[in-house]
């Protein structure tokens, strides 16, 4: 049987893309390893795929997209045919003649029209079109049980007919070692030096700069967090230090407002970086001492699940699918709750940080942001990244729960359950 994986959400220019673009290919590349299918891609000309050229692929053939229209999807399917298509973006396009089944990161859209930049035609194009194919596929993939959840109630199928995959977050972060993490983690906080000058502990955000993700608020909280009890600015040594890393994306004026607010001396403690490789990304991850996930709503969670793959404490949202992701291994807020923010990123900068990474733990570092008992880093001439998880703690937990693999088997299961 020959399944088609539609591939549009790959961009034609090569680059690699955002999130679902990265996700497509990291499932992908374990599918097709999978010899019980024939795999044809759909590929736009230009997309970048990689893998393709690595051994130990099932049967696979490839299908280069004019462009990344439905129109030529149609086209190709005509003269390339697959017996079902696995669309890892989602929207399932009019009229390919075969049965296809979709991957949903969220529907968020649905619930809250006004935190995108769609024209309301548009937005009522592109949601009936998502609905439409959930409600016709044979099966269905959603990354979490919120995205379940929110399937169920938006487009009103049976609950068994969803399979719930999960992500695998990045592989290169979940494949380093707990006795290696230290020395990367101590490479990380060199090349952020080098690079971006960042020589203090830090706070990241990671991600396009968006209404859901909140990031006005955790603005507001971390320079609040910058005063001591007495409403004094803290010494320069005692400080921490914020950092967004992401592209500029929709309806953002209130970030940049945030950030042109600050005071002059608070300005030269937030570094904003627009434009970030993946390396440059892990290491910021690896480097940090909080990573900060304010967002309203998530349909996973997937910088959650990549800062505890680096072993690097999170503040995280109690709300979407990032509570699901983290468990008990974050510190969870409401994200409305600036108080809370503000004292969770004071905590975050108070967790001991010694020159030699010690057994304090991931799960110690946890428990100290929930108010439990920790050791107060007195000398801030020393910058040193977060604790490490133990062998038990809470990366090896979320190594367990997590991975590509896994969520390429959930898919091949559903797959064969399909046909």
């Amino acid at each position: 049987m020959k399944i088609g994986l539609d591939l549009r959400c790959l961009p034609a220019d090569g680059s690699p893309g955002g999130g679902i673009a990265h996700a497509a290919r990291a499932l992908c590349s374990r599918l097709v390893l999978d010899r019980s299918f024939e795999w044809v891609f759909y590929l736009p000309i230009g997309a970048s795929f990689p893998l393709l050229d690595k051994e130990g692929l099932g049967v696979v053939s490839v299908i280069k997209l004019d462009n990344p229209s439905g129109s030529s999807l149609r086209r190709a399917m005509r003269e390339k045919p697959c017996d079902l298509s696995f669309v890892p973006s989602g929207a399932v396009p009019l009229g390919i003649g075969v049965p296809a089944v979709p991957w949903i990161h969220d529907l968020i859209i649905l619930d809250h029209p006004e935190w995108f930049p769609e024209s309301w035609l548009r937005r009522q194009y592109t949601t009936r079109l998502v609905l439409r194919g959930i409600k016709r596929a044979p099966v269905v993939f959603a990354v979490s049980e919120y995205t379940k959840s929110a399937i169920v109630r938006h487009a009103r199928i049976p609950v068994e007919s969803i399979v719930v995959t999960g992500e695998g977050g990045d592989e290169t972060l979940a494949g380093i070692a707990n006795d290696q993490l230290p020395m990367t983690k101590k490479r990380a906080l060199e090349f952020v030096k080098n690079k971006w000058h960042i020589d203090s502990p830090f706070v990241l955000a990671l991600g396009t700069v968006e209404p859901r993700k909140n990031l006005g608020m955790l603005i507001r909280a971390w320079a609040k967090s910058q005063d001591d009890v007495g409403g004094r600015r803290q010494k320069e040594g005692g400080r921490i230090e914020l950092v967004v890393a992401g592209p500029w994306g929709w309806k953002c004026e209130d970030v940049k407002r945030e950030i042109a607010s600050l005071p002059s001396d608070l300005k030269k403690l937030l570094y904003r970086i627009e434009k970030i490789s993946d390396d440059g990304k892990r290491q910021l991850l690896l480097a940090a001492s909080a990573v900060a996930v304010p967002s309203l709503d998530e349909g996973f969670g997937l910088v959650a699940l990549e800062a505890l793959q680096a072993g690097t404490q999170v503040i995280s949202s109690n709300r979407g699918a990032v509570p699901e992701v983290v468990g008990t291994g974050a510190m969870s807020l409401d994200p409305l709750d600036e108080s809370a923010w503000m004292t969770a990123i004071v905590k975050s900068s108070q967790i001991e940080r010694p020159k030699i990474f010690n057994s304090v733990g991931l799960a110690a570092a946890v428990n100290a942001l929930k108010g439990g008992p920790t050791v107060i880093q007195h000398s801030a001439t020393v910058m040193s990244a977060a604790p490490i998880a133990e062998s038990q703690g809470v990366r090896d937990a979320i190594l367990k729960r997590y991975s590509w693999n896994l969520a390429a088997s959930a898919v091949l299961d559903g797959l064969k359950r399909s046909v």
